[in-house]
C-alpha cells in the first residue's frame, strides 16, 4: 500500500513540475500562439532565454500558447531586470524595471497592453525623478520632473500625447514658462 501511495505522489510532482523551454523547442503560429516544435501543442510552461555565459536573461511564463504571469528578465549578473505582468498575451498591470543595484528604476501600469495611470520614474538612489500620467499609451496630464532632492524642477502638460505647454522651476519654486524650442527640445 506504501508503495502505491509513493507511486502515486510521485506521479502527481511529476505531472504538477513546470515545462521550461528553450528558443529552439518552440514555433510561432500566424496568429502569434507558441506551439511545441515537437508536438505542435499550444505551449505550457516557461520560455527561457540565456546569455553567452549560460546565466537566464529572461523567462515568460505560457498558457495553451500565450504569455501568461510575470514574465521576468535579468542582467547577466543574475539580478532582475523587469517584471511583466501578462494576461491573456497582454501586459496587463504594473510593469517594473530596476537598476542591477536592485533599486526600483519605472513602474507604469498597463490595461490592455496599453500603458494608463501614472507612470514613475526614480534616479538610482530610490528618489522619485518624474512621473507622467498616460491614457491608452499616449501621456496626457501634467509630467513632473523633480531634483534628486525631491523639488519641482519641471512640470510639462500633455493632452492625448501632444504638448500643451511647459514651466521650469526655480530653487525656491518660482515659475517660468517654457518656450517652444525648449518644449520641443524637453519631450524628444
Amino acid at each position: 500500500m506504501k508503495w502505491i501511495l509513493s507511486l502515486v505522489c510521485s506521479a502527481l510532482i511529476l505531472y504538477a513540475s513546470e515545462r521550461y523551454y528553450g528558443v529552439e523547442d518552440l514555433d510561432v503560429r500566424e496568429d502569434g500562439t507558441l506551439l511545441e516544435t515537437q508536438t505542435k501543442r499550444p505551449a505550457n510552461g516557461v520560455g527561457q532565454f540565456f546569455y553567452e555565459s549560460g546565466q537566464v536573461k529572461s523567462q515568460t511564463p505560457f498558457k495553451n500558447g500565450l504569455r501568461e504571469g510575470v514574465g521576468k528578465t535579468y542582467y547577466e549578473s543574475g539580478r532582475l531586470r523587469s517584471e511583466t505582468p501578462f494576461v491573456n498575451d497582454k501586459v496587463e498591470g504594473l510593469k517594473k524595471e530596476y537598476y542591477e543595484s536592485g533599486v526600483l528604476q519605472t513602474e507604469i501600469s498597463f490595461k490592455n497592453d496599453e500603458a494608463n495611470g501614472l507612470a514613475k520614474f526614480y534616479y538610482p538612489t530610490g528618489t522619485l525623478q518624474g512621473e507622467t500620467p498616460f491614457s491608452k499609451n499616449k501621456a496626457n496630464g501634467i509630467a513632473k520632473l523633480y531634483s534628486p532632492s525631491g523639488k519641482l524642477m519641471r512640470s510639462i502638460e500633455f493632452k492625448e500625447g501632444e504638448v500643451v505647454k511647459g514651466l521650469d522651476y526655480d530653487a525656491k519654486g518660482n515659475q517660468k514658462e517654457l518656450s517652444v524650442e525648449a518644449l520641443s527640445e524637453a519631450t524628444r
